[in-house]
């Protein structure tokens, strides 16, 4: 169901005050570890009200873009050997998402451990086909090269995922305050949002958008923390 044409400008105004909802593979061969699944995760979250959808491989983008006409965020997620970039890590894989039918390609913007082209030409090479680039940030500083490197958007995405920022605890609202007050982009909150509470926390610190993931689509770690939950049996008291 490929829509309209959309201009970059129009792609990421449609996400402005929007909750993105990320269908992915949460465990490799898992029981949602299927294209269809995951496509049919995110159609549930579009009838929820999500304003569009975060998908990893052209496979998956191309069935969920036969089905939708909400914007799609297309990634790759792929380890290369030697190599600490893992998101959408080469200008094949952006192509590869593009003629699938993707609005958004989002790449990890990190300058350093990268398999292939740089995130600029990567970024160049999107514009080229009228698409927008969502950088996948860890710091600010990523964020910061990113934008001149011509990303569209920037996300807070691999904020306590990588070495150097460990100790950040997702969703990184005091990242995305500072970039929202400093970058002439728009700003997506990515990872860690579990509640109501933490949408309503980034959007208070001037997030464009948010992207809600495994508290949507990973039953398996929503189930978990409910088992979490319960009270040992110790603790318990017995009612007679």
């Amino acid at each position: 169901m490929r829509p309209e044409p959309r201009t970059r400008v129009d792609v990421v105004a449609l996400l402005a005050r929007g909750i993105v909802v990320s269908a992915q593979t949460h465990r490799s061969g898992g029981p949602l570890d299927d294209a269809a699944t995951l496509v049919r995760l995110a159609l549930a979250a579009g009838d929820g009200g999500a304003s569009a959808f975060r998908v990893a491989s052209a496979h998956v983008v191309e069935l969920l873009r036969s089905q939708t006409a909400l914007p799609i965020i297309g990634i790759t997620k792929h380890d290369v050997p030697g190599y600490d970039v893992y998101i959408t890590p080469t200008l094949a894989d952006a192509t590869a998402l593009i003629d699938a039918g993707a609005d958004m390609v989002a790449a990890q913007a990190a300058p350093d451990g990268r398999p292939a082209e740089t995130f600029e030409e990567i970024a160049r090479a999107c514009h080229d086909r009228g698409v927008p680039v969502l950088a996948d940030c860890a710091t600010a500083d990523e964020a910061f090269q990113a934008v001149d490197a011509g990303a569209d958007v920037v996300a807070t995405t691999m904020a306590g995922y990588t070495h150097g920022t460990r100790h950040v605890v997702p969703p990184a609202l005091d990242l995305a305050a500072r970039l929202a007050r400093e970058l002439p982009v728009p700003v997506i909150v990515e990872g860690g949002v579990w509640d109501r509470e933490a949408v309503a926390a980034a959007f208070e610190a001037g997030a464009h958008a948010v992207v809600v993931g495994s508290a949507v689509t990973d039953p398996e770690r929503i189930t978990r923390r409910l088992v979490e939950a319960v009270p040992a049996l110790e603790n318990t008291p017995t009612h007679r």
